[in-house]
């Protein structure tokens, strides 16, 4: 059973461009790029990102991202369609399931980017375990690891708008 991921949203002081473009750059310097593996390998320990294959705007990731002293890796397919959203699907990692998408909107000054999403997690021999695990554990760590990427990427985003 997928449990829904709260909705959440930030205003950016910077066009939503610049922030598309920061948010799909994927350590490669240049979003448009058609054939590229991106240089920013994490170590075994780092939080990163690695572009493993590139199809126009279907990209192949794998993100490793901390929670505590934990380190997840994921395998995910992320499709760019570019000024207004990115979608991420779940490939392989620790979850059975995991679809996620950020919009960028520009309301009266800056941008807003919104994150929503669904996860599950399975436990074939008990499902209704998978589920409260999913909502009551997973959920919680998952929103504030989103947030906290979310507020590097805003503060990187205004960085570079006000330089």
């Amino acid at each position: 059973m997928k449990v829904r991921l709260r909705t959440q949203s930030i205003t950016i002081q910077a066009s939503r461009s610049a922030v598309f473009r920061l948010i799909s750059s994927f350590g490669d310097g240049d979003p448009d790029s058609s054939a590229h593996v991106a240089r920013d390998r994490p170590g075994e320990t780092e939080e990163g990102k690695t572009l493993l294959k590139r199809d126009g705007n279907r990209l192949l990731m794998e993100f490793r991202s901390r929670d505590g002293r934990k380190m997840y890796r994921t395998l995910e397919e992320v499709i760019l369609y570019p000024d207004d959203r990115i979608t991420f699907r779940h490939i392989e990692g620790p979850l059975n399931h995991s679809e996620e998408e950020f919009q960028f909107t520009d309301p009266d000054s800056g941008t807003t980017m919104t994150h929503d999403g669904e996860i599950e997690c399975r436990m074939h021999w008990l499902p209704l375990a998978g589920w409260m695990v999913a909502r009551f554990y997973v959920k919680r760590h998952y929103e504030r690891l989103v947030l906290r990427h979310m507020n590097s990427l805003k503060e990187k985003a205004e960085e570079a708008g006000a330089s």
